[in-house]
């Protein structure tokens, strides 16, 4: 995936905090002081995984996808060497330089041990992390932020680019969905402002804490 483009779809790009309320800009430039933050991203839809990280150091490649496989590395269209066997799409190149930086791991040939064949039971398990049972209520994410509870948490703590709440998010454990930073606001009826205004006062006191 673009950065860019990444940032610009999630609407994080600095431009966007001169537009938000004051304490989501606070809680946004936060982040800069935090060592570990995870951000994972949840492709719906399909990915064919052989020609997106390419084995093009095995014969057989080339003999089941004769028309489909793509081209060895120092070919037209070729893929972007990796480690002398495998190589990834030249549409993900940029990915390459993390690769050989070590900041970046591919695990390859996994996934669900359900043999479903239903595409939207195979999503809400890999959302939910119970591959089989359809009756898990929360998702992966928001049980590791109820396992990690602690007395500073808050719901900025856990913040998805997303318009609803994503499967992976929903739970107990507080989390928020904010699809256009600058958007962004709290909805009170006559009591707006004074809520607001509460809100920017009390994340400036404690910028740094509001990550959790």
């Amino acid at each position: 995936m673009d950065r860019r483009v990444f940032i610009k779809n999630g609407s994080l790009a600095l431009l966007s905090l001169g537009f938000a309320p004051q304490f989501i800009s606070k809680t946004v430039l936060a982040a800069r002081s935090r060592q570990k933050v995870l951000v994972t991203i949840f492709q719906r839809g399909a990915v064919d995984g052989l020609n997106m990280i390419v084995p093009y150091g095995e014969e057989w490649y080339y003999k089941v996808r004769p028309s489909i496989g793509v081209a060895r590395p120092g070919q037209e269209a070729g893929a972007v060497d990796l480690d002398g066997f495998f190589g990834i799409h030249p549409s993900m190149s940029p990915l390459a330089d993390l690769f050989h930086r070590n900041e970046l791991a591919i695990v390859h040939a996994c996934g669900s041990p359900d043999p479903t064949r239903s595409h939207f039971d195979a999503q809400d398990y890999m959302e939910s992390g119970t591959p089989g049972v359809k009756a898990t209520r929360d998702g992966w994410l928001n049980r590791y932020l109820h396992a990690r509870e602690h007395a500073d948490a808050t719901p900025f703590r856990a913040v998805a680019l997303t318009t609803q709440l994503p499967r992976t998010l929903q739970g107990n454990a507080p989390a928020l969905a904010i699809a256009q930073v600058g958007q962004f606001g709290l909805r009170a009826g006559n009591q707006t402002d004074m809520m607001q205004s509460g809100f920017e006062s009390q994340y400036a006191a404690a910028a740094d804490k509001v990550l959790g």
